[in-house]
């Protein structure tokens, strides 16, 4: 283990009052996630960037201590209109992960599972929201199982992901998520050469000096997560049946 102090990072889908079926896992009410960050304010958790991350890791500046990086991934159109009143109410940032040739469209790569579709940002309101409570960054294309794919089709994920966002928001990009938390050597070698200085995967625990910041661990938070669970994450970086696997 790397030393120096932890920081968590969570990681959110849609905050939405029906949470669906086969996919509620994912999902988080409002009122959950309203209550959620109450208890980063009560104690006095202080959300950070992620170039505030990058630099934690790398050994530029140390994190302050209590903070907690807020994520969220797909750029469903709930993040802006049910957990940015909320975030700006507390005065706390996130970083929302988008599938940028599906900005404007539905969430497809989830249609298998039976769930009804839903609406993600379009670039217009991106470009709106852009840099102020939230912050937009590449979730590939169009979603896919990196590793399953060609080289060459993953590098056009990638890169394409990338070069479509700096476009549409005109700035550089700073980080990449893996679709599914999906991702082996070559494709962190892809997203290496692509230029992004961080990419988040979905192992659990905390970041620290000296971690690999392309992988960067996130604790996902879910609908079955009450306040001690919750606290258990922020604390930890795991879930409670993540920490008995590690």
């Amino acid at each position: 283990m790397s030393g120096g102090p932890g920081v968590p990072v969570l990681m959110y889908h849609w905050v939405h009052e029906d949470p669906g079926t086969a996919l509620s896992l994912y999902g988080v009410t409002p009122s959950a996630f309203r209550a959620q960050v109450r208890w980063l304010r009560r104690l006095r958790r202080r959300s950070l960037t992620l170039a505030a991350l990058h630099d934690h890791m790398t050994g530029k500046a140390r994190a302050p201590r209590g903070g907690v990086v807020l994520t969220f991934d797909d750029g469903y159109v709930d993040n802006a209109e049910n957990a940015l009143p909320v975030l700006e109410e507390a005065r706390m940032t996130a970083t929302v992960f988008v599938v940028t040739d599906r900005a404007g469209q539905t969430n497809v790569w989830d249609a298998a599972h039976g769930d009804p579709p839903r609406p993600l940002l379009s670039w217009d309101r991106m470009r709106a929201l852009d840099g102020k409570t939230l912050r937009f960054e590449p979730h590939s294309r169009t979603h896919p199982q990196l590793p399953t794919l060609p080289p060459e089709r993953a590098r056009e994920e990638i890169e394409g992901a990338k070069k479509r966002l700096e476009d549409e928001l005109g700035r550089a990009s700073l980080a990449f998520a893996y679709p599914h938390g999906a991702y082996d050597d070559r494709v962190e070698a892809l997203v290496r050469e692509a230029g992004y200085a961080m990419a988040l995967t979905v192992s659990q625990g905390l970041n620290r000096p000296g971690d690999d910041p392309l992988r960067v661990r996130r604790t996902g938070v879910t609908s079955r997560d009450i306040a001690p669970t919750f606290l258990f994450k922020i604390a930890t970086g795991y879930g409670v049946m993540g920490m008995i696997r590690s």
